[in-house]
Parts: C-alpha cells; sequence; structure tokens
C-alpha cells in the first residue's frame, strides 16, 4: 500500500525500499510500531505507524505518526481515523503526552478531524510546502 501511494519520484521508486522500511517500523514493543487494519478475509485495508522521529529536522519531538495509508477503495469510511485514534493510548503507554505529524496539504485537514493542531507550516526537503500538527494526549 505505500508503494502504491508515494512510489514515485522524488520518493523512492524501489517497491523494496518500501518493503523494507515497513519492516523496519513493524516492532511490536515501543516504537517503531505500525497497526494494520484489515477486513474479515484478514485482507489490509490501511496502516499506520509511530516511531521516534519523522523529519530528520525535527529530532526535538517524538513520537511522530510514521507512513498513514488506506487503500483508495477503503477510503472516507473512518479506517484511517479509527488507526490514528489507535496511536494515542499506545503513545500514552510509553509515556508520551503528545504525538507530532509532518503531513502536506492534502491530509492537513485529515489530521485536525483527528485532534491534531497545527503548530508550523514548513517547506520539506522535496520543495513542497508541508505542515507540523500536534495532538496533546
Amino acid at each position: 500500500m505505500r508503494f502504491d501511494e508515494w512510489g514515485r519520484p522524488p520518493e523512492p521508486d524501489d517497491p523494496q525500499w518500501w518493503v523494507d522500511v515497513t519492516g523496519r517500523e513493524a516492532g511490536r514493543i515501543g516504537l517503531p510500531v505500525t497497526f494494520v487494519a484489515h477486513d474479515a478475509a484478514g485482507a489490509p485495508l490501511g496502516a499506520v505507524g509511530i516511531g521516534e522521529f519523522d523529519p530528520d529536522e525535527y529530532r526535538d519531538r517524538s513520537p511522530w505518526v510514521l507512513g498513514m495509508v488506506v487503500r483508495p477503495d477503503q477510503r472516507r469510511r473512518g479506517i484511517g481515523r479509527r488507526l490514528v485514534a489507535s496511536l494515542d493510548p499506545y503513545a500514552a503507554g510509553l509515556g508520551y503526552d503528545r504525538i507530532w505529524v509532518a503531513t502536506g496539504p492534502p491530509a492537513k485537514l485529515f489530521y485536525e478531524h483527528c485532534g491534531y493542531r497545527l503548530i508550523e507550516n514548513f517547506r520539506d526537503s522535496y520543495g513542497w510546502d508541508s505542515h507540523i500538527l500536534c495532538k496533546q494526549l
């Protein structure tokens, strides 16, 4: 799903790169960890991770939402909101009192609907307008 969503330049366009990143974010204890939503037959519907940092420039803040994606045919059904909400008790259980996310304009409103508040705007390493949002737990 992540490759299908982002696997084109300027992002890496090698499917194995995305498999490797997803594997590194697939922890079960501590950070990073990934949550996957699936249907009754076990087919994946979406996934979201949480890790120590996302943009390298913001290592002073933690934890960060990573790789939030929902299959296009499953969007607007609440799957993404439930996935993001699953991060709150997990992060709180690790002792964090907030969660951060870096995102582009298309997803900004989604995160605001999930309780995140805009902290700052920035231009990412690709020159795209991006946003840092934070949710207080």
